[in-house]
């Protein structure tokens, strides 16, 4: 069975096998991200630190929020075969409750991705809000 690394928020390096495990990640209420990448790709090369800084960085701001996950497209070709055609590296993949909700292909600055992220948690915790205020079967009229 193939592995791949899961990136947790305390920079711990974790391996978790494509299946099972890696269903409950991409389901769970975490933000999954997930960085396509190869060793031969020069923009991958490129995108590796800005990555790392984002683990860093988001470590601090939306810890327990977000799950990362580097998969090498030639080490784990069975794993790619679950996921829409890449038509170029390097990708990152956004997912939330199961579903992907956006992509980046190629490379991209930090300041982009990490808008991105904010964004994608701000709508998260908005529509976590909007459930919890419509709690005992009345919802307050929109404003």
């Amino acid at each position: 069975m193939k592995t791949f690394i899961l990136i947790l928020m305390l920079c711990i390096l974790t391996t978790v096998s494509y299946g099972q495990d890696f269903q409950e990640v991409l389901e769970s209420d975490k933000l999954v991200v997930i960085d396509f990448w190869a060793s031969w790709c020069r923009y991958c090369k490129l995108l590796d630190p800005i990555i790392e800084r984002l683990v860093t960085f988001n470590q601090w701001y939306n810890k327990d929020k977000i799950e990362w996950i580097k998969v090498d497209v030639d080490k784990d070709r069975k794993f790619l075969r679950n996921f829409r055609p890449l038509r170029g590296l390097p990708v990152i993949m956004f997912y939330q409750n199961g579903k992907e909700v956006y992509r980046f292909i190629g490379f991209q600055p930090f300041l982009t991705i990490q808008s991105r992220i904010s964004l994608l948690l701000k709508v998260e915790r908005k529509e976590k809000k909007e459930k919890k205020d419509c709690e005992g079967g009345v919802c307050p009229p929109p404003e």
